[in-house]
Parts: structure tokens; C-alpha cells; sequence
């Protein structure tokens, strides 16, 4: 199996990115990603080499070319097991946009944890275990012409920091440049709704297996898509987060109207009794909302898989 490993790491996406891996359609590959800078590397050893390397935020693992993703197409990234390191972290600079500093920082001042993972749990305390959800926070693809940070997302994907891209999710992206160009990083041991902390979530590393497909794009996409067992799922960011909703919600009506056979109004009419709807991050330059629907709703193909 092809590893792309965490010996070049990007941090920021974008056309010009060398490619560090190759993949077919199809191909299992694995991808190890490398966890943020923070508390954690006070006293380690390699220190100094290591906060040289890690210069930015969310480094992504290497830059992977899918063989016969072009533009126009969609590619879909299935994502399989994740095994986490055992060591994270969280952090809370004194200021997000979750709790603005005003006038100086919030009364919660400056705040961080290092935390051990161990037999699929975070450590929190003494007392305390968290059951881990692990979850990529960021996985995109290139643009034409355009380099985005690992801090951004939008239509290419990015720093979308929503909990279910996890195992057993398939992720539906565009592809806007030859080989689409797939970053992958910022994992998390688990991560709550508006991640406002800033730094996680429990930043971690490890390693997450995924696979790719590629497809037709549906003529009414623009934003990234998300698809698991029980949920089709739509997601948009931007400033302020009422946008972001309301992109991901005309983004669901388009896509129950296209593949669903739903008319725009039965649609709006249906999600205002089942829609599932929140803020996975409050933190970015851009804000995420996720909308949901469950299978079981919708009409002809509610019990499949796409």
C-alpha cells in the first residue's frame, strides 16, 4: 500500500503544489498526517528541527494526485480507518470568534492542555476519559489559479472542520485542476460543535486510509458534499455564519431537487421538519455549517448508499 507520509508537508493548497503520491481510482492508500505545533513539543527532543518545519497551521500531508481526475469531473474521497498517535493537545489563545477580545483578551485568558490518547480514549484527567471521534479537519483540492492556506476553506474543500468526515464518510468535492491535487491534515481525537478553542478540537496525528472514486459532477454543485450510512450532507463557509447556512441549505434543495426528484418548494417544505443543521467551526476566517438530511426521508433512493 502507498503511504504519503509526513516528510513534505504543505501549508498552503494550490495548482503548483509538487505531487508527493500517485494514486489510482480505486487504491487503498494511506496517509499519515502530522499533528499541529503547540505544547506538546515543549521538552522534546527534536524540538527546534520541528517548529522550523511545522511554520504554519493544519500541515497537510504531501499533495496527491489522483490518475484521470480532470477538470469538470467530482472526485469522491472515502475515508477509512484513522488510528491516532497518542499523544494531543487543545488551545485557546485568549481571543477567537467564538469569545472576541474587544477590548483586550476574554475573562477565560490564555488556556491549553497536552493529553495523552490511549486505548481509543483522551485522557483528559485524572477523572476524566473522553471517547475519541476522530476526524479530518482538513481535506481539499487544488484550484486553478488560486492558493488558499490551510486556514481557509470554500468550494475546494480545506479547513472545513466538520466531525463527519470521519470513517465511513465519503467526501464529493470538484475537481478544478488535472489530478485534482488532494491535501490532507489537521486531524482531531475529537472536536466539539464550533471548535472555539481555535487550536482543535484535540489536535492529533496518525494515520487514515482512504480511497477515490470519480464521477460526472452534478450539474447544480458548487459546494463540497458529504455522504454516510444514515445522511446525505451539504456544507458551505462563509462570514457570517447565517451565510454559510444558507448556502448549505440551497445547496440541499438543489441536490434533492436534481437527484431526489423533489420540486425547490416540496423541498424547503420537507427539510423544515427533518433538516439537521449546526456550526461545526466559529473559529476560521470563514465559519462552517453542515445540513443534513436522513436517508429514511428522502424518496426512491433513501436506502442507498451514494
Amino acid at each position: 500500500m502507498q503511504r504519503a507520509t509526513k516528510d513534505t508537508l504543505y501549508f498552503e493548497i494550490g495548482p503548483e503544489n509538487k505531487p508527493t503520491l500517485r494514486v489510482a481510482p480505486g487504491e487503498v492508500f494511506e496517509v499519515e498526517t502530522q499533528i499541529n505545533s503547540g505544547p506538546w513539543l515543549d521538552g522534546h527532543p527534536d524540538r527546534e528541527a520541528l517548529a522550523r518545519k511545522l511554520r504554519g497551521a493544519n500541515p497537510a500531508s504531501g499533495c496527491i494526485f489522483v490518475e484521470g481526475a480532470l477538470p469538470g469531473q467530482l472526485l469522491i474521497v472515502h475515508v477509512g480507518d484513522i488510528e491516532l498517535d497518542r499523544i494531543g493537545f487543545t488551545r485557546y489563545g485568549g481571543s477567537t470568534g467564538a469569545m472576541p477580545g474587544w477590548l483586550g483578551p476574554s475573562g477565560v485568558g490564555e488556556q491549553q492542555k497536552v493529553v495523552q490518547i490511549k486505548d481509543r480514549e483522551v485522557l483528559w484527567s485524572d477523572a476524566l476519559a473522553l471517547p475519541v471521534a476522530p476526524m479530518l479537519g482538513v481535506l481539499g483540492v487544488a484550484m486553478e489559479h488560486t492558493r488558499q492556506t490551510t486556514i481557509w476553506a470554500g468550494t475546494w474543500g480545506g479547513n472545513m472542520d466538520i466531525q463527519e468526515v470521519t470513517t465511513g464518510a465519503s467526501v464529493h468535492l470538484p475537481v478544478f485542476v488535472p489530478g485534482a491535487l488532494l491535501h490532507v491534515g489537521d486531524m482531531h481525537a475529537i472536536q466539539g460543535d464550533g471548535e472555539i478553542c481555535g487550536a482543535g478540537g484535540i489536535e492529533a496525528g496518525g494515520r487514515v486510509r482512504l480511497w477515490c472514486d470519480l464521477s460526472p459532477i452534478p450539474k447544480h454543485m458548487t459546494w463540497p458534499r458529504i455522504t454516510n450510512e444514515t445522511h446525505i450532507i451539504t456544507t458551505a463557509q462563509a462570514r457570517p455564519a447565517e451565510d454559510a447556512f444558507r448556502l448549505a441549505l440551497v445547496e440541499m434543495i438543489l441536490w434533492l431537487e436534481e437527484e431526489y426528484g423533489l420540486s425547490q418548494g416540496e423541498a424547503y417544505l420537507l427539510l423544515g421538519q427533518v433538516l439537521e443543521a449546526r456550526c461545526t467551526q466559529f473559529v476560521n476566517p470563514t465559519y462552517s455549517y453542515v445540513c443534513k438530511i436522513n436517508r429514511k426521508y428522502l424518496p426512491g433512493k433513501g436506502g442507498q448508499r451514494t
